[in-house]
Order: structure tokens, then C-alpha cells, then sequence
């Protein structure tokens, strides 16, 4: 079979590329370059771990299967906001329900606690609610790292 893909071709490649994003991001959590990276990364998992098997066997199609994750990670909702506006400038069909997103300049650094102002990538609801960016992409992290632990043996 030939690869279009420079012979990254499997979720499992895609989760390490995942995992490299992750901790590039890690290193500096208020850059947004690597924000969108990691964002993007995480979300296109769904794409990689549904063609690699699950299409097969139990959802019609990719719709359905993204449906399936959103309750176990609801931060997946909000990865397919941030990636799809950052590649579209605009979204058609939101999922989380977000209203604004920006850098957050703190008083402290983020070597401080969040109990202090620090700076961080703020993600704003509709609600009012304001998320930090680095704590959705670890409730991701998370979901993906039980996911590939869970599946070892199949080819996701």
C-alpha cells in the first residue's frame, strides 16, 4: 500500500506525534503557536483512530464516532472550535459553545501558581466561564493516553 503521509500512517504515529506536541507545548504553555499545534494535533486523532478501525466495526461514519468521544472528553468540542477557526478563521458548525479566546496577560509568571494572576491561553464560554487552554489540552491528553492504553492491541 502506498503512503501519502512520508510513512507516518498510523494513529499510533499520530498519537507520538500527539505526545511530541504535547510536550513542546508543555515547555512554553503561553504560546499560542504551539497551542494550535497541539490543538490541532489532538482533534485529527479522531480522523486517524476512526479510518485505522473503528469505521468498520461500529459507527457509520466519522460523525457518529466523534458524537461517541465528545461525553467521555468534552475538551475534544472544544479542540475542533479552536483547530477548525484557526485554519478557517470562522466555524460553521461550532461544538462548544465558545464566545472568545485570547492570551490572558497575568501579573505573575506561570512559574507561579494559579492561585496568582498568571498569563495563560484563555478560552471563554458563552456562559462566562473562563477555561485555561493547558488544562483542557491535559483533560485530552489524558483521554488519549487511556484510549491508546485500552486499544494496544488493535491498530489504533
Amino acid at each position: 500500500m502506498s503512503s501519502l503521509t512520508l510513512g507516518k500512517d498510523s494513529a499510533k504515529d499520530k498519537y507520538e506525534d500527539f505526545l511530541k506536541d504535547y510536550s513542546e507545548y508543555k515547555k512554553n504553555g503561553d504560546s499560542i503557536e504551539k497551542a494550535l499545534i497541539v490543538a490541532n494535533s489532538a482533534w485529527h486523532l479522531t480522523e486517524w483512530v476512526y479510518n485505522d478501525n473503528v469505521k468498520a466495526t461500529y459507527y457509520q461514519n466519522i460523525g457518529e464516532f466523534r458524537e461517541s468521544l465528545y461525553p467521555k472528553c468534552p475538551s475534544l468540542k472544544i479542540m475542533h472550535d479552536i483547530t477548525t477557526a484557526s485554519k478557517h478563521k470562522t466555524l460553521k458548525r461550532p461544538k462548544a459553545n465558545l464566545h472568545n479566546t485570547r492570551r490572558h496577560k497575568g501579573n505573575f509568571s506561570r512559574d507561579f501558581s494559579k492561585d496568582f494572576d498568571i498569563s495563560y491561553l484563555e478560552i471563554e464560554l458563552k456562559s462566562g466561564e473562563k477555561l485555561d487552554f493547558e488544562d483542557e489540552i491535559d483533560k485530552l491528553k489524558i483521554f488519549w493516553d487511556d484510549f491508546f492504553k485500552a486499544n494496544q492491541n488493535s491498530n489504533a
